[in-house]
């Protein structure tokens, strides 16, 4: 029961047979105007006919009278008639039409009842009977035609025929009340039959529009799948029991590159070169379905095509196999897209080396399969010497140009079998296997390699109208000894690696199990310093700079760590160390607030400026230019007395962005100085876009000055101070003759040992009491 009423639900019948009944009227309606041709032509016919019979008998302007009156009834339903014609199907539709045409049908009704009336003749029988036959004819001729709405037929037949049948019932006679009842029997009969064909023709009615819906839905139906066949994204392909091609769509021609007239009728169990694409279409005909996937030969078009193909059975009302359809999915792009995906997964966008990823995943097989063969291999770590300073004094696009022809030169020096992967920044690392299985030997071939690496990377670059002179560092790790697994293996590497560097740079360094006592020990200081940061344990050291008379004109203020167990800690060791890990944005923050400090002590008269160093990361920092003016303001000193010190290299990377900086700096009021000016890769470039105030010559060049180049470097240092207005300080002053030179070529400010040591506060206090200041 619940199946049957799923499929013959009587309120879906019902909601259905509603939506279809303005349809019905609107078709019922149309038939009434379409058949109003024949009975108008029959009804002014018998109305003459009947004239004439009449005409004897009847005064004749009753008869004039009445015939008027039928032909301007029908004159006025002509006329509706015509307009509705000529109105389109939206207009004919609207309900007023039929309600018109009730009127005239009920006029029309009222006067052919008028003639059962006023054409009545009581004297002579033959004239009653031919009256009675007309008016029965009009009756059935009404029901014929007016039936499609029986309402529209009623108006008609009770009152043409109702006036008649009053006329014999009134005359008494026992004849005329027979007539009466069959004029009474005939309006009943004609109204029932009049109801039945108005129930059949709307029955039939329904069933036209219901049969147009079907018929409509059917196209509709037989559109959309073949629009859909024909528009879908994959190919579908039908195919008969025998496995021969009945349809395809076009997107299925466009995978294959063939044409319809090829595709059709071709045999997919016997044709096809690829066995596995058969095998598909004869299970999916056997069993129901059936599965492809991999690189297809199209017959059509000869190109290789990666494919993936769903087959299935098509099955009748028995459940037996009769055909079958196939989608088609032509995966390229994906294939593409993975083949991309993967490529950007696993090696590196600037040089288009493999990455840290793919090497770890290299790495671990082979370390892995020669724990089993016993054969070797050698995982050399290489890092760029002074990068940095490529990228701060030239750029990163400049540094991204280097790299990637550091790339080059490794990939020309690859084996097969070898990878190189760069790993992060300036870090690369070369996998190379199938040494000899003799340590020595091993050991031996690897050094090669190594060194060959090595010369490679040390050759000098043309890049961009320069030369480059880099080198590379390089640690090296053979395997499967020592080491647990390839990240230890990897960790090997790059502690060997950085024992090169502490042992001069540009070499190479075999792995030995106490250089992790020295990554070990780097460890533990980066820890203790991060610990004196929090706990306040640095010191800031002052070195007085003094002018040829040997007056003090300032101090640079020299960050010191006194280690608790180690004693004091070199700058030149924990600086670079705080560079790497980050902590030299506090150490600048500390050191400038204690500055700031020493300021706040010692008045002006006494201390008239104090420079301190500023780290490049520090001033790369966005809020650094609003720390500095914190701290100036928070101190309650003159922004005059603090000196900041730079780098050149805070300065040719992004050259425009430090100027504004600077100019921040400025309105501040602080000066500005660089520091180690000259050691550069392009000093004087950039110099007067700057707004310094003074100039710092590298010790270097002043330990130096016996040399007539590094003398002939600090007298045109001097000279474009001075063409500039700049203030010059040398640094490293420590002999008489030093001092001698200096003064000769025109410095006149100068600190150094040969006038003081860097000293604490309190005895930078009592230096600044003593009678020569």
């Amino acid at each position: 029961m619940s199946g049957f009423f799923g499929r013959f639900n009587p309120a879906t019948l019902f909601a259905k047979s509603q939506e279809q009944l303005p349809i019905v009227r609107r078709e019922q309606v149309k038939m009434l105007y379409e058949s109003f041709w024949q009975p108008m032509f029959a009804s002014i016919a018998c109305a003459l006919l009947l004239v004439f019979l009449m005409w004897p008998v009847i005064p004749h302007g009753v008869l004039i009278g009445w015939l008027s009156a039928m032909l301007g009834v029908m004159l006025l339903r002509l006329v509706l008639v015509m307009k509705f014609h000529r109105r389109v199907a939206s207009v004919q539709s609207k309900h007023y039409w039929l309600g018109w045409f009730a009127v005239g049908a009920f006029a029309a009704g009222v006067t052919w009842g008028a003639a059962g009336t006023f054409l009545f003749f009581a004297d002579h029988y033959e004239y009653q009977a031919a009256l009675s036959v007309v008016m029965a004819g009009i009756g059935a001729g009404a029901v014929a035609t007016l039936s499609s709405v029986w309402g529209v037929a009623a108006l008609f037949l009770i009152p043409a025929i109702l006036p008649l049948l009053l006329q014999y019932l009134f005359m008494g006679t026992p004849v005329s009340l027979f007539l009466s009842i069959m004029m009474t029997l005939f309006l009943a009969l004609t109204l029932v039959v009049s109801r039945r064909l108005s129930l059949l023709i709307t029955d039939n009615v329904r069933l036209r529009v219901e049969g147009s819906e079907r018929e409509s839905i059917l196209r509709e139906s037989r559109s959309r799948y073949r629009s859909i066949f024909h528009s879908a994204p994959l190919g579908i392909l039908h195919f008969n029991g025998d496995g021969r091609v009945l349809d395809c769509n076009d997107k299925f021609l466009d995978i294959i590159g063939g044409r319809r007239g090829g595709v059709i009728g071709l045999d997919l169990c016997r044709d096809l070169a690829d066995d596995n694409v058969m095998n598909a279409v004869t299970s999916a005909l056997r069993e129901g379905s059936g599965y492809y996937e991999g690189d297809y030969v199209s017959l059509h078009s000869g190109r290789m095509i990666p494919l993936r193909g769903f087959f299935n059975g098509i099955r009748d009302g028995n459940g037996e196999i009769t055909s079958g359809v196939a989608v088609i999915e032509d995966f390229t792009e994906r294939k593409r897209a993975e083949e991309t995906i993967h490529h950007q997964a696993y090696y590196d966008p600037l040089t288009n080396l493999p990455n840290r990823r793919f090497l770890l995943d290299r790495l671990g097989t082979a370390y892995r399969a020669y724990q089993q063969s016993g054969e070797r291999g050698v995982v050399l770590f290489l890092d760029l010497d002074r990068f940095k300073a490529v990228n701060d004094t030239l750029g990163h696009a400049m540094g991204d140009r280097l790299l990637r022809e550091v790339a080059q030169r490794l990939t020309g020096l690859l084996r097969q079998g070898d990878v190189a992967a760069r790993l992060s920044g300036d870090e690369f690392v070369v996998l190379v296997t199938g040494l000899p299985a003799c340590v020595d030997r091993a050991n031996q071939a690897a050094m090669a390699l190594a060194r060959r690496f090595l010369n490679a990377l040390s050759t000098p670059y043309e890049l961009a109208g320069r030369t480059l002179r880099v080198t590379p560092s390089i640690g090296m790790a053979l395997f499967p000894e020592g080491s647990k697994d390839a990240d230890d293996l990897l960790k090997h590497a790059d502690t060997a690696m950085y024992q090169a560097k502490t042992q001069g740079r540009s070499r190479v360094c075999c792995y030995q199990p106490s250089m992790q006592l020295e990554v070990e020990r780097r460890l533990a200081l980066e820890s203790d310093l991060r610990r004196a940061i929090e706990q306040n344990r640095l010191s800031l050291h002052y070195q007085p700079q003094v002018d040829a008379e040997g007056g003090i004109v300032g101090v640079e203020a020299l960050l010191r760590w006194n280690h608790e167990t180690r004693g004091g800690v070199s700058p030149a060791e924990f600086i670079p160390l705080a560079e790497e890990s980050g902590l030299i944005i506090e150490l600048g923050e500390w050191v400038l607030r204690e500055a700031c400090q020493c300021l706040q002590r010692l008045d002006a008269d006494r201390l008239p400026r104090l420079s301190i160093n500023v780290s490049p990361r520090h001033f790369s920092e966005p809020d650094f230019v609003a720390c500095i003016e914190r701290a100036v303001s928070g101190a309650r000193i003159a922004p005059e007395r603090l000196m900041l010190e730079l780098t050149e290299g805070v300065l040719i990377d992004h050259l425009q962005d430090a100027v504004n900086k600077m100019q921040e700096l400025k309105r501040i009021g602080v000066g500005l100085a660089i520091d180690d000016f000259g050691v550069g890769y392009s000093s004087l470039s950039y110099l007067r876009r700057l707004p310094l105030d003074e100039l710092k010559i590298d010790r270097s060049f002043v330990q130096d000055l016996d040399d007539t180049n590094d003398a002939a470097i600090v007298q045109t240092i001097i000279a474009i101070s001075q063409h500039l207005a700049l203030d010059v300080v040398a640094e490293g002053v420590e002999t008489d003759q030093q001092l001698t030179l200096l003064i000769a070529s025109g410095c006149s400010r100068f600190q150094g040992y040969y006038f003081h040591r860097p000293m604490s506060l309190s005895a930078l206090g009592e230096v600044l009491l003593a009678p020569h200041c």
